[in-house]
């Protein structure tokens, strides 16, 4: 075994001594929890001494758990400093960060990234699109933005706000088919769809809510997109309705009226956004540090829009679109 594997399973180690739970471990990991057991049995059988008391409940470590628990405290503090005190030694000019992010973040990222340089000038960041979670923990990024059900093993998360989802069509789409008013009218109307999904991070979608009602129509979906930014173009040129678009990427058109919310507070539910990291690769001081300056300032700036379409459309709509 690695030594950086034997590490992590000595964190994991720890973190269930803290939790006092293998399950709450396993959530925590994003794991499950006979994968956990299963790890440190791997420990255990190299060590070839228990450390889990199986048969307690609640439970606990075993004597031998107990003893030398101070000591793997002691070391993995000493191995966070061993790994700071490479990074002071590293070129800095060689600190690069990959973040994988999805195309919709075109509207607001790359504002942030630019703003980013600015107070860290010797960091370089390479942004990867679209996002490929099974990419993602293959190692092509440090960093990846997801939203919804995530379930990605040995990683850290962190949140950045929530997404909401905004019914919306272009008025000259109103003018032609009406009033959308609700989500029974997206069955006679074209309606802009995506395709595709990711293994480890969806957001799931089968139907509309409002005030804790439910509908679930039959939509037309003869013409579907792998991209959104195309699909935006269309509803743009009012080819198509959109049952919900990210509201930080709509923003700026509901601004200029050039669409407008459609089915009166039906919606899709809004979902919480995450930065997900490797664990191994949060224990670097540079990447702890772009994450949690791009999660607080795109939660900010999420925010920001909320604020707006709340100026828009009124507190109340808002309000209901942010129901899960």
């Amino acid at each position: 075994m690695k030594a950086s594997e034997q590490i992590q399973i000595w964190k994991l180690f720890l973190d269930l001594r803290n939790s006092g739970s293998v399950r709450k471990t396993a959530e925590q990991y994003g794991r499950d929890s006979a994968d956990i057991s299963r790890t440190l049995t791997k420990l255990e059988n190299e060590l070839k001494v228990p450390l889990l008391d199986r048969r307690s409940r609640p439970f606990r470590l075993t004597e031998m758990g107990e003893e030398i628990f101070p000591l793997v405290e002691d070391m993995l503090g000493r191995y966070e400093e061993i790994l700071e005190k490479i990074e002071e030694k590293a070129d800095k000019e060689a600190a690069v960060i990959r973040i994988m992010v999805p195309n919709t973040f075109i509207s607001i990222s790359h504002a942030l990234f630019f703003e980013y340089i600015k107070f860290f000038p010797k960091h370089k960041i390479r942004v990867i699109t679209p996002v490929s979670t099974e990419e993602f923990r293959k190692g092509s990024a440090d960093i990846v933005a997801v939203t919804g059900n995530v379930t990605l093993p040995d990683s850290v998360l962190i949140p950045r706000g929530r997404m909401i989802f905004v019914p919306v069509a272009a008025p000259s789409f109103i003018e032609k088919y009406g009033l959308l008013d609700h989500p029974d009218r997206l069955a006679e109307v074209p309606v802009g769809h995506t395709f595709g999904g990711d293994k480890f991070s969806y957001t799931p979608f089968n139907g509309f809510t409002r005030k804790k009602e439910f509908c679930r129509p039959q939509l037309r979906q003869q013409i579907e997109w792998s991209s959104t930014n195309l699909l935006f173009e269309s509803v743009l040129a009012g080819e198509c309705a959109s049952p919900g678009m990210p509201l930080f990427y709509c923003i700026d058109a509901l601004r200029a009226k050039k669409l407008v919310p459609i089915l009166n507070g039906w919606h899709r539910a809004s979902q919480f956004n995450y930065l997900a990291c490797h664990s191994s690769r949060w224990n670097v001081p540079y990447i702890r540090t772009f994450m949690n300056w791009f999660a607080e300032r795109f939660a900010e700036k999420e925010a920001q829009y909320e604020k707006e379409f709340a100026e828009l459309f009124g507190e109340d709509l808002l309000h209901e679109l942010m129901t899960s």
